[in-house]
């Protein structure tokens, strides 16, 4: 019987440490056709049947009246580096701070 609560055990252990999820903070927006966010981790894709790596790369984001919106860096699929959110007029709102997806930072301006 203890044989099988031990197997029991490490197929549960593998189960959860495989399974990859992190909490999104609220103000972490991607905004960008190619890419899908699944339990806090982006994806190169159009939608989430169509998945494919952990995305890598940098991008902004535009208002429709061309200024900035946001800018935002993913490094193997996780927020990383330096991010910035600008109000419609141009205006810094916001600064975000990552390192392989932890939030070390956030600023508010406004």
């Amino acid at each position: 019987m203890n044989i099988q609560k031990a197997i029991l055990f490490l197929s549960m252990l593998v189960f959860f440490s495989c399974s990859e999820k992190r909490k999104k903070d609220i103000d972490e927006i991607v905004l960008a056709e190619y890419i899908v966010e699944k339990d806090g981790i982006y994806f190169s894709g159009d939608c989430e049947i169509h998945i494919g790596d952990k995305f890598t790369g940098s991008s902004k984001y535009f208002y429709e009246n061309g200024k900035v919106k946001g800018t935002y860096i993913l490094k193997n699929g996780l927020p990383d580096g330096h991010w910035e959110q600008f109000n419609d007029d141009g205006t810094k709102k916001l600064d975000l701070y990552f390192e392989n997806g932890n939030l070390l930072k956030k600023t508010k301006t406004n």
